[in-house]
């Protein structure tokens, strides 16, 4: 009876996701180089990411692996989903880009056995809370059997408390939805209701006014396919944080750190923290007790072997061996700024005001410097050379400075840096995924694995950089294009106004590490 019940979920899921693909873009936080050096600031030398093989469990398309196999050509990447049809177009990308160094298995996770080998880094992203409790725990067993000694794993998924209030919103959608319609008609259906229901609620029931209205706003940021695989799927079964450290440790793992640190977790005070630890009895307690003071919904956790001796808190020093990437910009200065300081715009919008020097000095070396990566020595030589004469600068103060900056995610931190244009060249050249994605999609894949959102003309002046063509040639083209049809600039542009609008492009692809050296 259980063998027939998993077949029917399994089953059901495949169906899922070979109607509406889950996508595969790129998610930066799990590029091997970024895992390495989230590990190593907690004393576990993972492996070289230059050199390593990766397994990524739920691949989908398979964007995120093949962003990486362009980036790591000497590295091995493996990827699994159960949908034949994402894996076919996967496979079909990656002949179109000639990737050799990754392949792609149609496979249950519960099937996958030791034929694959085993893995420096496995990864599986939207996966997890999304599947059958015995598909969780062999998922688990997967890299619990094929990680390596240094290997690091990184598992994300939905969590309590946070997720309690968004339940409710997922088991309206369910109630209210119609399986048998189109996925694009499930998910307005859905939207019309919460809307209805949200505009409906008395006002002396504003606290659930305010958890349907978050819902609304988050839902209002995702495409169709999220929508339909996160509130509409039959499997999705949040944990709490704690449980999943459970099953992690049956499976021989143990929870290492979080691959995106939490702006929350910065801003709590010295005192709190100190509470919270008294209240533990392990990290694992103090983490869950910090899940209910932020009232968590999704968490990104890395794990590795349950042998391994890790660092409680983040080593400063170990930044002197990486490098350094800015995910910020200086805001320019408002009549109301306080003097001396200065607020920066990290990618995902927060800001967030700085007032040392230091810290100024070197967040503006990094925006400077993009899209490169600056080393650690180059960083403090260019730091000293931005602040007042006579201020003593060790690289003891600036690698803490750096640490706290990356905790607020205003830098990134990895252990390569990326091969990516730091000036326009005659005849630019974009990454062959990015022009491969730009043909059929608005977004695209950067070098420093993130993703770009592209307008109409830029995705068709990005398709054409393969470094056959100079600006002149680019302009004449782009000509054509917008007399073929409106993409942007209307069907009759003046020359100087493409002339602009083609170097402005090719300016901000450089930035956006979307061009090659």
């Amino acid at each position: 009876m259980c063998a027939q019940v998993a077949a029917t979920s399994t089953d059901v899921l495949l169906a899922s996701y070979d109607a509406v693909p889950y996508g595969g873009g790129a998610i930066v936080a799990t590029r091997p180089d970024y895992l390495a050096a989230n590990a190593r600031l907690r004393g576990v030398d993972a492996p070289d990411a230059a050199r390593c093989r990766v397994l990524d469990l739920g691949c989908a398309t398979g964007g995120n692996l093949m962003a990486m196999a362009l980036a790591f050509p000497e590295s091995e990447f493996v990827g699994v989903d159960l949908s034949p049809k994402q894996i076919a177009a996967a496979r079909d990308t990656t002949r179109v880009l000639e990737l050799p160094n990754a392949r792609f298995e149609a496979i249950s996770i519960t099937d996958i056995g030791d034929a694959l080998g085993t893995f420096d880094y496995i990864i599986s992203h939207g996966v997890y809370s999304w599947v059958p409790e015995s598909v969780q725990r062999a998922l688990l067993g997967v890299i619990g059997r094929t990680l390596t000694p240094n290997g690091i794993a990184y598992v994300s998924y939905n969590t309590y408390p946070g997720w309690h209030a968004r339940a409710i919103v997922r088991d309206m959608m369910l109630f209210h939805d119609r399986p048998d319609l189109p996925p694009d008609e499930r998910v307005r259906r859905g939207r019309k209701l919460l809307e209805l229901v949200a505009s409906s609620v008395p006002k002396s029931q504003q606290v659930y006014a305010a958890v349907l209205r978050e819902e609304i706003e988050t839902l209002g940021t995702v495409n169709d396919s999220y929508v339909v695989h996160e509130e509409l799927e039959a499997e999705n079964h949040p944990v709490y944080f704690s449980e999943f450290a459970q099953s992690a440790e049956v499976a021989g793992l143990r929870f290492l750190c979080e691959a995106y640190p939490s702006v929350t977790d910065v801003q709590l005070s010295a005192a709190l923290r100190d509470e919270l630890r008294q209240l533990s009895a392990d990290e694992i307690q103090y983490e869950q007790y910090l899940d209910f003071v932020r009232n968590r919904t999704f968490r990104r956790s890395l794990l590795c072997r349950a042998n391994r001796t890790i660092a409680r808190d983040p080593d400063p020093a170990v930044l002197q061996s990486m490098f350094l990437r800015a995910r910020c910009v200086a805001e320019p200065p408002s009549r109301t700024s306080e003097p001396g300081t200065e607020v920066f715009r990290t990618s995902a919008g927060a800001s967030i005001t700085m007032a040392h020097p230091v810290v100024r000095a070197a967040l503006h070396a990094l925006i400077e410097a993009r899209p490169a990566a600056l080393t650690f020595a180059d960083l403090l030589g260019e730091t000293r050379a931005r602040i007042a004469t006579g201020m003593d600068l060790s690289a003891e103060l600036l690698a803490d400075a750096m640490l706290r900056c990356a905790m607020v995610r205003l830098l990134d931190l990895t252990t390569h840096a990326e091969r990516c244009a730091t000036r326009l060249s005659r005849c630019p050249v974009a990454s062959p995924l990015a022009r491969h994605e730009a043909r059929t999609e608005s977004l695209v894949t950067s070098l420093s694995h993130v993703q770009v959102r592209l307008s109409e003309f830029d995705r068709a002046l990005l398709t054409r950089l393969d470094g056959t063509r100079d600006e002149l040639a680019l302009v004449h083209e782009m000509m054509v294009a917008c007399a073929g049809a409106d993409i942007g600039l209307g069907t009759s542009p003046e020359r100087r106004a493409v002339e602009e609008t083609v170097h402005a492009a090719l300016e901000q692809y450089r930035l956006c590490a979307l061009l090659i050296e």
